[in-house]
């Protein structure tokens, strides 16, 4: 089953605000030169390849104040944006519902735009979007438009308000279906680019790759994806299978936040890898 939810009116007046605020912070820092230092980004090395590729990628990774020509937009606006969005009360732990956190996704937005320009002008879809902090971000960074794929109607509630919030309603479109049967219901090759951070399995085995067969099916140029460091070489190995050249391009620590009643610490770091997947090694 297939259902489009229309991305509802914003609010302009409170979007205005908060777009003006950000703006006043960043021309503050621009005139006090105050830019905080970026969080470490580990990037894995290809023998014979020039580490300059991967020094720009992690300065454009910042989660902070840090300051491009690259985006009109500016790299200290966006963070903040996605920072403000909401979040699941009461998340689905059949879905494994864990929030992809503002720093995630802005560096896996960041490192799609402006490493690879993967995202402006592109049609974008998002797989398990959640409360649609990858959908918005990526139509805040002037994607043609943004389609957020979930399964779970409350989620696409969530991602329609926040879109509204966030003033990028009319670029955005949530559709509420199984990721897993997108085909059976949209003609495949339908989206330049697919960004996720899909469930990594630990409930329902073998999801988080049933999500990348999905979204090497819908992709024509490149796929972004979240995956545990530890199933690395299965991740690659079925990618491989697909027909995909798959490129580790970061290694992130995912914050897990105490979510469910089960979990026995506050917060729990897992390592991940941003996996950028293409039809050629480039």
């Amino acid at each position: 089953m297939v259902m489009s939810f229309p991305a509802q009116n914003a609010r302009g007046i409170q979007n205005r605000k908060i777009l003006e605020d950000l703006e006043l912070k960043k021309q503050i820092l621009l005139k006090t030169g105050a830019v905080p230092t970026p969080p470490t980004v580990s990037h894995p090395t290809t023998p014979g390849t020039s580490d300059s590729h991967f020094q720009r990628a992690q300065a454009l990774q910042s989660t902070g104040f840090f300051i491009t020509t690259d985006s009109a937009f500016g790299n200290s606006i966006l963070p903040h944006i996605l920072e403000e969005i909401e979040t699941f009360e009461n998340p689905k732990i059949e879905l494994e519902q864990y929030t992809t956190s503002s720093h995630i996704a802005a560096c896996i937005l960041h490192t799609a735009q402006f490493v690879y320009g993967d995202i402006t002008n592109k049609c974008v879809a998002d797989l398990g979007c959640g409360s649609g902090i990858l959908t918005i971000g990526a139509a805040l960074l002037d994607a043609r438009y943004c389609t957020g794929f979930d399964i779970d109607p409350s989620a696409l509630s969530l991602s329609v308000d926040n879109a509204a919030d966030r003033d990028v309603s009319g670029q955005c479109e949530f559709i509420l279906c199984d990721v897993k049967q997108i085909d059976k219901s949209m003609q495949l090759k339908t989206f330049d680019t697919v960004i996720m951070n899909p469930p990594f399995g630990t409930r329902e085995k073998g999801v988080d790759l049933e999500f990348l067969k999905m979204a090497v099916s819908l992709a024509t140029n490149a796929v972004y994806s979240l995956h545990k460091t530890s199933t690395r070489k299965h991740v690659i190995s079925t990618a491989k299978q697909l027909g995909v050249h798959p490129k580790v391009i970061a290694e992130l620590r995912f914050d897990l936040p105490a979510s469910y009643k089960f979990h026995k610490y506050n917060s729990v770091d897992v390592q991940v890898d941003l996996i950028r997947f293409t039809w050629k090694s480039i």
